[in-house]
C-alpha cells in the first residue's frame, strides 16, 4: 500500500471522554453509597430482607468464580451487567455455546461459535463501505455493531478469533436497554477467559487439512490468596479446504490479572493484541438461467467451486489493540456497583473485488447477458460490483465506561431488583481510500485464476471519510416482586446521539458534511411467572432504535442519500416463553414464541447498487424457537436448537418487494451437538460426538429474484484421554462434501470449505 495509507488520527474528544467517563463513574458510585445509607438502620446496620431474595447473586466482574460448571447452560450468568441473574431468570430468548462445546467442535473464530445458533446468518459485506469482517443477521436483522466482549462493545470490524473464549452467549429480540444503539435482531456478548484461584497450564495443538497448523496456550497462575494472573496466547497459518489462493495468519496474545477475588471488591485488567492476515474472499456470482428464472449462486450449475474471483491485493490486514478494566464491589448482598472501561483501536488495510454476473429483466437482453452467455456454452467475462474498491486505510478508536448498580431491597411487603447506571463512549472512524494504477483487469467465469496473485500498485489517496459518535446512555430497570413466583418488569434506556461525519476528496473542501445529534428512548416490559426455582414462564417487550447516520462511514451508501428528515429505524419484539430445567436439573429445555418488527427500514435503490434510500417499509420476522441444552445421562451430553423464522415485507414503497421474504432470513434453521462418553475414566476412555448443522435456502435480494440454497453440514468427534494430562481428538467437518455457501450479499455468496478433517493434542496440567 501507498505509505500515506497508513494514517491514524487520535480522538480530538478523547480526553474530554475520559474525564466524563470517569466523572460518571464518580457520581453513580456516590449515588449508590447515598442510597445504601437510606437503607441502613439507625445503628449503621444495614437493613435485612425479611427473606431471601429469590434471584441468583450477582458477581461482576465475574472473575472469582472457581468449581464445576453447570450442568446445563440456563444455569450460567448472562455476562451482561444490566442482566443479571442467570440465563433461565431473563426473559428473552439466550443461546449459549458453552466452553465445552467450544473445545469439542475446536472453535477458532466467533463466526464458527455461532453455527450452533440457529437464526443467526453471515453476510460478505461491502468492499467499498468497510464492513468485511464478522457481519452477522439476527432473526434476519444486521447486528454489525453489535457484538460485545465481557458486557461492553467490541469496536470495530474484523474476523475475530476465539482464542481467549469461555463461551459465546446470543440475546436474541429488540435489545436497546441491554446492548444500546441499534441492537434491531438482539446481540452478541463473549464471556472471556479471566484469571481465577486455580493454577492451571493447558494447550492445544492442532494440524489438518489445508492445510491447516495452529497452537493455542492458556496459563492461569495464583499469585496471591486473592489475585491471580492470565495468559492466552495462540498462532495459526491455515488454507481453506477446497478453495482456490484462500488463507490465514494471525496470531494473538492476552495477558490479564485480576485482584481481590473471592473478595467483597474485584479490580480486573485485561489486554489483548490480535494480528490477523486472511484473504477477502467476496464470493461467487449469482447466475441466472432465464429471464424470469430465480438466480442461484454460480457452482449450482456446474461452475467449479474452488474458483476464487478476487487479485492479490484483497487481503484484511487487522492490529487489534485492546484494553478493558473492570471493578466491581459488594456491599453485601442487596446491592452492588461495577464500574467497567475499554480502551480499544483496530487498525486495518484491507481491499476486496465483488464480482458480478448482472441481472436480467426480459428476453430481449438474456441471450446476450452474462448468464445467458454461460448458458449457451461461453465463458463471460464477469463485471466489477459497487463492493468492489482499491486499498484503503480505516482506524478505529474507541472508549466505553459503563457504571452500573444492582439493588435488591424491600419496601413493605414488596421486593425490589433494580439495575440502573450510565453507559458512555465515543469513537472515530477515519478511512482513507487508494485506487488500483493500473485499474484491475478482467476476468472470466470459469477462469478465474489468470487474476490470483496479481497484486497491483496504488496511486494517492482519492477519498476520506471522517466519523466521530458519541452515545450517552441512562438505563433503569426495575423488577418488581408481587409474590415469591410472579413478579412483573419495566425499564428503559435513554439515549443521547451525537454524530459528526465529512467525506470528500483528500485536499479539497468535504463534498459532505453531516451532523447528526437526536434523542431517544428504549422501553422494556413484561411479566415473570416462576411456580418452582427451575420453571420460568414470562413475557416480554422489548425495544431498539438506529438512528440514521449510524452506518455513514462503514457503509456510506446510507450517506449519499441522507436527509435531515430522515427517522431512526425503530425495532419492537413481542415473546413469550418457558425455560425449564429437567432431570435434576442436568437438562434444560426452553421454548419462545415471538414477533419482531421494523420500521423506516434502509434499502438498497433498486436502480442504484451504490445508493440506499430511507423509505418507510416495514419488516416482520414471526417465529418459534425451541432449545435442549445439558446431560440426558452422565455420560451424554446434548446441545440442540431449532428456530423457525417466517419474515414478511409488509409495507413497501417498492411494489416489487411488498409481500416477499425478508433478505438473508432462513425460514429453518437448526443445530444439533451431542456426544457420549464411553468407558469414562478408565483407560479404555473414549467420546464420540456427532452434529448437524442446518439452514433451510435464504433470498439474497429484497424482491426474492435470487437464493442461495439449504446448508447442510455433517460434522464429527473422536476423542481419547490419553492419561490425565494428554487428550488426542480427531474433528471432521462437512463430511459429505457438499457445497454449502456461508457468506450472502445481493448476487453473491461465498462457498465454504469442503470436507475438513483436524487432528489436535492438548495437554492440561
Amino acid at each position: 500500500m501507498n505509505g500515506s495509507g497508513n494514517r491514524a488520527r487520535t480522538a480530538p474528544n478523547t480526553a474530554l471522554v475520559a474525564g466524563l467517563s470517569l466523572g460518571a463513574a464518580v457520581a453513580g458510585g456516590m449515588a449508590f453509597a447515598q442510597f445504601a445509607a437510606a437503607q441502613t438502620a439507625p445503628s449503621g446496620t444495614a437493613a435485612a430482607p425479611a427473606a431471601p431474595f429469590p434471584v441468583a447473586e450477582v458477581v461482576v466482574p465475574e472473575v472469582s468464580v472457581t468449581g464445576a460448571r453447570p450442568n446445563n447452560t440456563l444455569q450460567a450468568p448472562t455476562g451482561n451487567v444490566r442482566l443479571p441473574g442467570a440465563v433461565q431468570d431473563t426473559p428473552q430468548t439466550i443461546n449459549v455455546v458453552p466452553q465445552e462445546v467450544l473445545r469439542e467442535q475446536n472453535v477458532t473464530t466467533l463466526e464458527q461459535a455461532l453455527r450452533n445458533v440457529p437464526g443467526i446468518t453471515s453476510t460478505i459485506g461491502e468492499g467499498a463501505g468497510g464492513v468485511t469482517g464478522d457481519q452477522f443477521r439476527i432473526r434476519g436483522f444486521s447486528a454489525q455493531n453489535d457484538v460485545l466482549v465481557d458486557g461492553l462493545r467490541d469496536f470495530g470490524s474484523y474476523q475475530r478469533d476465539a482464542f481467549t473464549y469461555d463461551n459465546v452467549q446470543v440475546l436474541k429480540g429488540a435489545s436497546g436497554f441491554a446492548i444500546g444503539t441499534s441492537a434491531i435482531g438482539g446481540g452478541i456478548n463473549v464471556n472471556s477467559r479471566t484469571p481465577t484461584l486455580e493454577n492451571r497450564y493447558s494447550g492445544v495443538v492442532t494440524g489438518g487439512t489445508g492445510p491447516y497448523a495452529r497452537a493455542t496456550a492458556d496459563i492461569n497462575q495464583r499469585i496471591s490468596e486473592t489475585a491471580a494472573i492470565r495468559l492466552n496466547v495462540m498462532g495459526q497459518s491455515s488454507s481453506l479446504v477446497g478453495r482456490d489462493d484462500i488463507d490465514t495468519r494471525r496470531w494473538g496474545i492476552a495477558p490479564s490479572i485480576a485482584f481481590g477475588l473471592g473478595t467483597p471488591t474485584t479490580f480486573s485488567v485485561e489486554y489483548l493484541h490480535y494480528h490477523d492476515v486472511h484473504t477477502i474472499d467476496s464470493g461467487t456470482p449469482v447466475l441466472f438461467r432465464g429471464a424470469n428464472s430465480i438466480g442461484r449462486p454460480a457452482p449450482e450449475f456446474g461452475v467449479r467451486r474452488a474458483n476464487f474471483y478476487g487479485i492479490g491485493n484483497d487481503r484484511d490486514d487487522v492490529d487489534v489493540d485492546r484494553l478493558t478494566a473492570r471493578f466491581a464491589h459488594s456491599f453485601g448482598e442487596w446491592l452492588t456497583v461495577s464500574n467497567d472501561t475499554r480502551l480499544s483501536r483496530v487498525n486495518r488495510d484491507t481491499a476486496l473485488t465483488a464480482p458480478s454476473c448482472g441481472r436480467q429483466s426480459n428476453t430481449v437482453t438474456q441471450a446476450n447477458s452474462c448468464s445467458g452467455q454461460f448458458f449457451r456454452g461461453l465463458n463471460p467475462s464477469l463485471a466489477y460490483g459497487g463492493g468492489s474498491n482499491g486499498t484503503y486505510n480505516q482506524v478505529n478508536e474507541a472508549i466505553q465506561n459503563l457504571t452500573t448498580g444492582i439493588a435488591r431491597f424491600r419496601t413493605g411487603p414488596l421486593r425490589h431488583e433494580l439495575t440502573t447506571g450510565v453507559d458512555i463512549s465515543h469513537e472515530t472512524v477515519d478511512r482513507t481510500g487508494f485506487s488500483y494504477v493500473p485499474t484491475r483487469p478482467g476476468v472470466t467465469l470459469l477462469n478465474s485464476e489468470t487474476n490470483n496473485g496479481l497484486r497491483l500498485s496504488t496511486g494517492p489517496a482519492n477519498n476520506q471519510r471522517d466519523t466521530s459518535l458519541t452515545n450517552l446512555g441512562l438505563f433503569a430497570n426495575e423488577r418488581l416482586y408481587l409474590n415469591h413466583q410472579l413478579s412483573v418488569f419495566g425499564g428503559f434506556r435513554w439515549t443521547k446521539f451525537d454524530l459528526d461525519y465529512q467525506a470528500g476528496t483528500p485536499g479539497l473542501a468535504p463534498s459532505q458534511n453531516f451532523n447528526v445529534s437526536d434523542s431517544y428512548f428504549d422501553p422494556r416490559a413484561g411479566v415473570i411467572f416462576e411456580p418452582v426455582p427451575n420453571q420460568t414462564y414470562y413475557y416480554s417487550y422489548s425495544s431498539s432504535t438506529t438512528p440514521p447516520g449510524t452506518f455513514f462511514t462503514t457503509l456510506p451508501s446510507t450517506a449519499a442519500n441522507f436527509r435531515s428528515t430522515f427517522e431512526p429505524e425503530r425495532n419492537t419484539t413481542h415473546e413469550v416463553g418457558a425455560k425449564i430445567g429437567l432431570f435434576g436439573n442436568r437438562l434444560g429445555a426452553t421454548a419462545a414464541l415471538f414477533q419482531s418488527e421494523k420500521g423506516n427500514a434502509l434499502v438498497q435503490d433498486p436502480n442504484d447498487a451504490n445508493s440506499v434510500l430511507q423509505t418507510g417499509d416495514r419488516q416482520r420476522i414471526r417465529g418459534l424457537e425451541l432449545g435442549l441444552t445439558g446431560r440426558i445421562t452422565p455420560e451424554w451430553n446434548v446441545n440442540a436448537a431449532y428456530a423457525y423464522l417466517d419474515s414478511e415485507t409488509t409495507r413497501s414503497a417498492t411494489p416489487a418487494n411488498l409481500g416477499k421474504r425478508v433478505q438473508f432470513v432462513p425460514l429453518h434453521s437448526a443445530s444439533l451437538w451431542t456426544t457420549y462418553d464411553i468407558a469414562p475414566d478408565t483407560p479404555w476412555n473414549v467420546t464420540l460426538g456427532a452434529g448437524v448443522i442446518y439452514r433451510s435456502k435464504v433470498s439474497l435480494t429484497l424482491d426474492n429474484v435470487a437464493e442461495a440454497p439449504d446448508t447442510v453440514s455433517l460434522d464429527a468427534l473422536v476423542q481419547h484421554k490419553i492419561n490425565q494430562n494428554l487428550t488426542v481428538r480427531v474433528n471432521g467437518y462437512n463430511l459429505t462434501n457438499r457445497t454449502n455457501y456461508e457468506g450472502l450479499f445481493n448476487g453473491r455468496a461465498t462457498v465454504a470449505a469442503g470436507r475438513t478433517v483436524l487432528v489436535s493434542l492438548a495437554a492440561d496440567f
